[in-house]
């Protein structure tokens, strides 16, 4: 983690706001109350690898992300590991156990190109300024339920499709969630991420994740010979995601 000096942040939220989702909590704030949020933090750098946030640490501090993008991952009792959840500048990490108490259920890890600033408040500042501001807790507690919703959507919405069909779905949400065109057709999802931890994101064995990207592949429809995957063809993956019966419903 690196420190930056206190002026810079005014001048990267400045920079990166307008590429903040517009479902994002950043985005949704009140301008005035997001600045008494950052009034309060300090602006910390995350290269790529860094970590942002342990799992099993007890520190409660908050990260506002203000650019680039995290992994959020977990380890399980046999060893295993597990990509969780993707957040992007906008997002908010490190709220549960703020808000919660206890251990850190998660690991977050900066994993783009470029590093992650973030507003690193004190977990006592956020919850204060939180309660002085209702319909910022409101919004909050609106963010908390959406990551809660997508990850369980994400796994019923999958159960018993062929894995072809899971794994269209994630990378067609990947790029429409932190895609960056490349030609009219072609998306660059932005996020370094593995086969194992396409799979881990919708439940799926890594042999059968490897067996449907070479189908993709075969079809030009995906590339994923560098850290970052390309999508050549988003209308045509979207097609292969969601077919005509399930949209006639």
């Amino acid at each position: 983690m690196v420190r930056e000096h206190v002026a810079d942040l005014r001048a990267i939220v400045r920079e990166e706001r307008g590429r903040w989702s517009d479902s994002a909590l950043l985005a949704r704030l009140d301008p005035g109350v997001l600045q008494e949020f950052l009034d309060a933090s300090v602006l910390v750098r995350f290269d790529r690898n860094a970590v942002l946030v342990r799992q099993d640490g007890t520190d409660t501090d908050i990260y506002l992300l203000l650019s680039s993008y995290v992994k959020v991952t977990a380890k399980f009792g046999d060893g295993r590991s597990a990509l969780l959840a993707i957040r992007a500048g906008g997002d908010v990490v490190g709220e549960l156990a703020a808000s919660g108490g206890g251990r850190r259920i998660a690991t977050v890890i900066a994993c783009a190109k470029e590093p992650v600033y973030a507003a690193k408040i004190a977990a006592t500042d956020f919850l204060w300024l939180a309660s002085r501001h209702p319909a910022s807790l409101v919004l909050l507690t609106n963010a908390l339920g959406r990551k809660l919703t997508t990850a369980t959507r994400r796994r019923v919405d999958n159960s018993g499709r062929p894995p072809l069909i899971r794994l269209a779905r994630v990378l067609v949400e990947l790029a429409d969630d932190h895609g960056v065109a490349l030609t009219d057709e072609s998306v660059l999802i932005g996020v370094d991420l593995t086969q194992f931890e396409l799979g881990s994101l919708i439940g799926m064995r890594e042999s059968s994740v490897l067996r449907a990207l070479r189908e993709l592949k075969q079809q030009n429809l995906v590339d994923t010979s560098g850290r970052r995957p390309v999508v050549r063809n988003l209308e045509m993956l979207r097609a292969i995601a969601y077919p005509a019966e399930d949209t006639v419903k």
